[in-house]
């Protein structure tokens, strides 16, 4: 059975590179291999805490692009083209935050980390995740405009294949990826759907 090791290389050279945490390298991975996001894109930041993926995308999207990073939890500090807010994401205070961001547009990426708190019961876990799979989904219905790319975390169970059923009901193509920089003993698995149908 595989040992749990926290500090790993992707550990390291999170710390070299100042990243707030290892997860950077895995959108980092989905960007340059499925082209999840480009320059000047505005993108959606779900579960963004500590801000492993902000950072990461508020670099590829550059100085004309946006990300919108959520979370219930602080972030750490961003760049000048990273806005955080705290709180709900399905809050109306949220809601109200992101319309006066992006000012009537629509992103082209919605991309959530989300995570349900582990209990260690992997059906428990696996359904928790699928709910905030969902809630995900729902977030890029409002706000995803036609031709947006998506992607999210999940722990597949019982519930996944309904799951990649309703991405491919909203998008022209989905993927399922595992990045590199995942803990091997880590079940998660990032779902993409790339050319949202609107």
């Amino acid at each position: 059975m595989a040992t749990y090791e926290r500090k790993d290389r992707f550990y390291h050279q999170a710390k070299a590179r100042g990243l707030p945490s290892r997860a950077g390298f895995k959108i980092e991975e989905m960007i340059l291999r499925h082209r999840l996001v480009r320059a000047g894109d505005a993108v959606l930041d779900l579960g963004a805490a500590p801000g492993g993926w902000a950072v990461v995308l508020a670099k590829a999207v550059g100085p004309r692009g946006l990300v919108l990073a959520i979370d219930l939890e602080p972030l750490a500090k961003g760049a000048p083209n990273l806005r955080a807010f705290r709180g709900d994401i399905h809050g109306e205070a949220a809601a109200s935050w992101m319309g006066e961001q992006l000012e009537g547009r629509k992103v082209q990426a919605v991309c959530s980390d989300m995570s349900p708190k582990l209990t260690g019961i992997f059906f428990k876990d696996a359904y928790l995740s699928y709910e905030l799979g969902v809630k995900a989904l729902e977030v890029a219905q409002r706000w995803l405009q036609a031709g947006g790319n998506f992607v999210a975390k999940l722990f597949p169970g019982e519930e996944f294949p309904e799951y990649l059923k309703k991405l491919r009901n909203h998008f022209k193509t989905v993927k399922v990826f595992e990045p590199e920089a995942t803990r091997k003993t880590s079940r998660e698995v990032y779902v993409l759907g790339l050319g949202w149908k609107g």
